[in-house]
C-alpha cells in the first residue's frame, strides 16, 4: 500500500464509526509508510479536502514507530496543527515518551517565536500535560 492510497482511504471514512474498519485496513501496512502517510497530513489544518482529525486518530491508533528526532516532529505542528486534535501530541508521547515531549516543547518555546507558534506550543504541552506517565 502506498502512502497516497493510505491518505486516499483515509479520506474516504466519514466519521468514527468508520474508524474500526479503517484500522482493521491499514493494520497490517508497513509502518513506515503508515507515518510518512499521515504524518504529514495530521499536522496540518483540517478541512479543504485535509483528513487531518481521521489521520490523526489513525496514527494515534496505530502508532507506528516514527523515523523522525522529536524536535522535528513537534516543530512540524507549528505552522498549521488544528490544535484541537490532540491525538498527534498523544501519539508524540506515546513514541518518544510524554516527559521527553515536554522538555522538547519548553525548549522550542525558550528559543522564542511567533504568537501562533507559542500557542501550537502551548497546547501541545496542554494535550501532553493531560497523560499520565505511560499512555
Amino acid at each position: 500500500m502506498t502512502p497516497a492510497r493510505i491518505v486516499d482511504r483515509v479520506m474516504k471514512a466519514a466519521s468514527l464509526r468508520d474508524l474500526p474498519s479503517l484500522l482493521a485496513e491499514l493494520r497490517d501496512a508497513p509502518p513506515e509508510i503508515v507515518f510518512d502517510a499521515l504524518f504529514p497530513v495530521a499536522v496540518r489544518r483540517q478541512g479543504d479536502g485535509n483528513p487531518a482529525a481521521m489521520s490523526a486518530y489513525v496514527l494515534h491508533a496505530l502508532n507506528p514507530p516514527r523515523p523522525i528526532r522529536m524536535d522535528d516532529a513537534v516543530a512540524a505542528l507549528l505552522p498549521e496543527w488544528d490544535v484541537s486534535i490532540e491525538e498527534v501530541p498523544w501519539y508524540l508521547a506515546k513514541q518518544f515518551g510524554r516527559a521527553e515531549v515536554l522538555d522538547c516543547v519548553r525548549r522550542l518555546r525558550a528559543r522564542g517565536t511567533d504568537v501562533p507558534r507559542l500557542t501550537a506550543l502551548r497546547t501541545v504541552e496542554y494535550w501532553v500535560e493531560l497523560l499520565r506517565d505511560g499512555e
